[in-house]
């Protein structure tokens, strides 16, 4: 199976649906402050551009466990890794993602459905 091509095809979607507003920013890594050598040095945030859109999740489908109220559902290329853990940043408020949820019928990922749950953020 050519996967390059599925990839082509799942990004090609994406774009549709997200036209020009669907690029986020997604916190990787860092942020905050450490301790070195009894100083506090701030940590500068990794941020990187994802392609996609995000949208509700339908009541039906929160089930108080994996999915909760006030949830969200992604849909991203694959260009950019998304993991548990990093920040998806949506009209200026922070969404965790809680699920990766990458689509890769073999190794090689085609896209991202990650379910992202907002955060707050001290500012």
């Amino acid at each position: 199976m050519n996967y390059a091509k599925i990839q082509r095809m799942a990004t090609k979607g994406i774009n549709f649906f997200s036209d020009d507003d669907g690029v986020f920013d997604l916190i990787v890594s860092g942020g905050g402050a450490e301790l070195v050598d009894g100083e506090i040095v701030q940590k500068p945030e990794v941020v990187k551009k994802i392609k996609g859109a995000v949208r509700e999740i339908k009541d039906r489908d929160i089930n108080g466990d994996t999915i909760l109220a006030g949830d969200k559902r992604g849909f991203f290329t694959h260009e950019v890794e998304i993991s548990q853990g990093m920040i998806v940043v949506v009209d200026g408020e922070h969404y965790r993602v809680v699920n990766a949820r990458p689509v890769k019928p073999t190794s090689t990922v085609v896209a991202y459905r990650p379910i992202l749950r907002r955060v707050a953020v001290i500012g």
